[in-house]
């Protein structure tokens, strides 16, 4: 352990200073529920532009529509990314290549959804994921597919194609649309966990597990709800086909349930997210929406980083669980600024923050 930590010092101890320096400027609980205050845009972008975010919000106009503003907030978000990059060696710059990775997936998902949407290919560039590898060449290669079924053909990954097999593109419902980017991005998580399993060792590996391991449960999970809500078989098919703390019998036990309710009832009852799920079927019942588990599975993540920073100092979870903290702060800002041009009030837009 002695010579493990010494490594660390001596390969990422700048790294490391960087990422705790970043984290100081996180948002706090209450200057998060400020921002939800604010009646106007303007305001929302003069609260944040002396803060990490404004190179990126200062370039943008009074007449700047949310979509924009958004953007702004996932490249601010990107450079702080590639910051860390350019000071990391060896195995931490591996590491951020594949988290970045994760986010072609999310890309990838988006486009096919928007295909099918009969959306323009601006639209899509709007809400490309600055750290997404894929090229612009690629992406318009792959929305001038003459059908949404031949980008998944174009996109070329057997994982994928099979997990995506006998889900109609057809009447693309918010629920159906919800389960292909949980598929997607589940194929996307699947990369990145194996990695941190298979390339990454001792207090690395298990300061990072924790975190891309829950998301591999928690994906699952939502991928079995989602199909359960909207009467897909073949639940299994479109299954991430590895687990991290929820075993093959607890994920059968949760397939098996006759209809959604009962499956509510029994992913609630897994002893490992039992307290994450707590009430999920009353939450369903009085929402109609599947929403709140996303609310949920967020801020479980958020608790799990905030304690992978507090236990495993000197590791690669540092940089992973401050990554994890920012991205949710950036989904955070994006909540607000959408809730706040919906002309939502501040007790409504509260309870979609996670913080």
């Amino acid at each position: 352990l002695l010579t493990e930590t010494l490594v660390h010092l001596l390969r990422d101890n700048y790294t490391e200073a960087k990422v705790r320096g970043k984290k100081s400027f996180l948002l706090e609980r209450q200057q998060l529920y400020s921002l939800a205050e604010f009646r106007t845009q303007s305001e929302i972008l003069g609260f944040l532009a002396d803060g990490p975010y404004g190179p990126e919000l200062s370039k943008l106009e009074e007449s700047s529509s949310p979509v924009e503003t958004e953007r702004a907030v996932r490249l601010s978000f990107a450079r702080s990314v590639k910051n860390l990059f350019s000071a990391a060696k060896g195995s931490v710059k591996e590491f951020l290549t594949e988290y970045s990775s994760r986010f072609d997936a999310y890309d990838l998902a988006t486009l096919l959804i928007y295909k099918t949407q009969g959306k323009s290919l601006e639209e899509y560039l709007a809400t490309r994921q600055p750290l997404s590898a894929l090229s612009e060449k690629r992406v318009r290669r792959l929305y001038s597919a003459e059908d949404p079924p031949d980008v998944l053909e174009e996109i070329g990954d057997e994982a994928l194609q099979s997990r995506m097999e006998g889900i109609s593109l057809e009447e693309l419902t918010p629920d159906k649309a919800s389960l292909i980017r949980d598929i997607f991005n589940g194929w996307g998580e699947e990369r990145f966990f194996n990695y941190v399993k298979k390339k990454l060792h001792g207090r690395d590996r298990n300061s990072c597990l924790p975190i891309v391991g829950i998301s591999i449960d928690l994906l699952n999970l939502s991928v079995i709800l989602r199909s359960k809500l909207i009467g897909i078989s073949n639940v299994q098919d479109h299954l991430i086909p590895t687990q991290w703390k929820l075993s093959e019998k607890a994920l059968n036990q949760v397939l098996s349930a006759e209809d959604l309710a009962q499956t509510l009832d029994r992913a609630s009852s897994l002893r490992q997210y039992r307290v994450l799920l707590s009430g999920a079927r009353q939450k369903y019942e009085e929402s109609k929406s599947l929403a709140f588990l996303e609310i949920a599975v967020r801020k479980h993540m958020v608790e799990v980083s905030r304690d992978v920073l507090l236990r495993f100092p000197y590791s690669i979870g540092v940089v992973l669980a401050f990554l994890t903290l920012k991205e949710n702060e950036a989904r955070n800002i994006a909540a607000v600024v959408s809730g706040v041009e919906a002309g939502l009030k501040p007790e409504t837009i509260r309870p979609l923050l996670v913080a």
